[in-house]
């Protein structure tokens, strides 16, 4: 399975290290970061990052890596990874308007949210009760200005949503679930850890931070980031910090696979390695990958037994011939191919892999943005049916920057832009068109079957929640978190 959230600005990533001891609004870094990648008058990134992430391009000038190294750093941001997830069919609602679903911005305001929870900061009250045998907490109401940035699914109806909302106490780190897929949600406790896309510092470094949420069952969970890793077992009603961290989490052929390296925050200079463990277990074990990964970032995307790790190299300053190494596996991580960077030069320029996607076919997506101030029709995707030879599809139209991959086949794409709405292509990348009844933006996009995908709005100003396709993207249904 996999699944694409916004890929946020990743030269955060290869000045993790230097930002460590700055204290700085993530709002304002990621400003300064899209001024100096969109120059274009009005024109924002769609990310947010690792995860996470956040998650949330990576893709900087010189004088953006310059500028947030001496004003500000980077903020910690693992991979852009993410997993698709399904979701059953839903009546519509109102969705929001297009003004309502900018790059989903951190919480503010004075709202107070319900008593908290022993595990997590602020948490709906009653969260922590148990519901339904094997089913994890009954859950509270939905946090007043709940802002999403992270899904993940097990099934056509039980997913959770990873944000934050407005608290008294931070971290206000705060999740959802829902039970019916996506038609209605419930607050449920959260690790106490910071929100990489929004705190800095709310809990001296003690709680340590997340950017990313997975599942693996109706109760296994796992919440991580470049510098912890929390797991529950009995469905989020509580959290348990375990050692080490995760720059990138998925499920794959009955284990669960993570990126970790030789420290945590370690971007640039990474010595990135692939562990497997059993579902819920502490058992981390490496799996040998060919040698040559990139030390700056790294994502993760899975899709039945197929798994794709990209490796990226340290941007900073321009640097010529810093592509990107990919990793394929069909044997659910147990031997890897290398594949190198997939996306061709063009011009003189340098072509980055700046976001990767595997459909439930096994096909493998990249999505190729040139370094440099972004022009129009310059995006456009590789596609591979053995996740060795890609073939390239022609630019997708438009001049918003993207946020997201997705794909139910090597032949139907997806790319999402926020602010823009969804692009579809139904011969590989050859031809696009806008999907004009579609999601008007959004910062995540994923699928896990061939019909069902979804889409994230997150969005502090009681907007947020998801748009559902149960026909391979034809037609969405939009639903709010309540």
């Amino acid at each position: 399975m996999s699944s694409e959230r916004e890929p946020a600005a990743l030269l955060r990533e290869a000045m993790a290290a230097e930002a460590a001891t700055i204290t700085a609004s993530p709002a304002f870094t990621e400003r300064v970061l899209a001024t100096a990648q969109y120059p274009v008058a009005g024109l924002e990134p769609g990310s947010g990052p690792p995860d996470g992430p956040s998650w949330r391009g990576w893709l900087l000038p010189a004088v953006a890596a310059a500028v947030v190294a001496v004003l500000l750093a980077a903020v910690l941001v693992g991979s852009s990874l993410v997993r698709s997830q399904r979701q059953s069919p839903a009546s519509p609602t109102t969705p929001p308007a297009l003004s309502s679903v900018a790059p989903a911005p951190s919480g503010s305001g004075s709202t107070s949210r319900p008593a908290p929870s022993a595990s997590s900061s602020p948490s709906p009250a009653g969260s922590t009760a148990s519901g339904p045998s094997g089913q994890g907490p009954v859950g509270g109401p939905v946090p007043a200005g709940f802002t999403g940035y992270d899904l993940t699914w097990v099934s056509d109806n039980d997913g959770w949503a990873l944000g934050t909302a407005p608290c008294g106490s931070p971290p206000c780190t705060s999740i959802l679930r829902t039970r019916d897929g996506g038609r209605s949600w419930v607050g449920i406790p959260a690790p106490r850890a910071e929100l990489i896309e929004t705190d800095t510092n709310t809990c001296a470094n003690d709680c340590g931070a997340v950017g990313f949420l997975r599942f693996a069952t109706p109760l296994i969970g796992y919440a991580y980031g470049p510098n912890s890793l929390f797991m529950t077992t009995d469905g989020g009603a509580t959290w348990d910090r375990k050692p080490g961290f995760a720059y990138g989490l998925e499920v794959a052929d009955g284990a669960v696979l993570r990126v970790s390296a030789q420290a945590a925050g370690c971007q640039p200079g990474c010595e990135f390695r692939l562990q497997r463990a059993p579902i819920g277990s502490d058992a981390w074990q490496d799996v040998s990958l060919p040698a040559g990964g990139r030390s700056a970032s790294a994502q993760l995307a899975a899709s039945g037994r197929t798994v794709v790790l990209a490796t990226r190299a340290n941007v900073a300053g321009g640097a010529e011939d810093a592509t990107a190494v990919l990793f394929t596996s069909h044997d659910g991580g147990s031997s890897w191919h290398k594949v190198g960077e997939p996306c061709p030069r063009r011009g003189t320029g340098e072509v980055d892999s700046w976001n990767v996607t595997v459909a439930p076919d096994g096909s493998v997506t990249v999505l190729c943005v040139p370094r440099g101030p972004l022009q129009d029709n310059t995006i456009f995707t590789m596609t591979s049916t053995d996740g060795q030879h890609f073939v390239a599809g022609t630019p997708v139209p438009g001049h918003r920057p993207p946020t997201a991959v997705g794909a139910t086949s090597a032949t139907d794409l997806f790319v999402l832009k926020d602010l823009d709405g969804l692009y579809r292509s139904t011969d590989a990348g050859a031809h696009w068109a806008r999907l004009s009844s579609g999601p008007p933006g959004g910062s995540w996009l994923g699928f896990e079957s061939a019909t069902v995908g979804r889409v994230l709005i997150g969005s502090a100003s009681g907007t947020g929640g998801t748009w559902t396709t149960t026909d391979g993207g034809t037609s969405w249904t939009y639903h709010s978190f309540g």
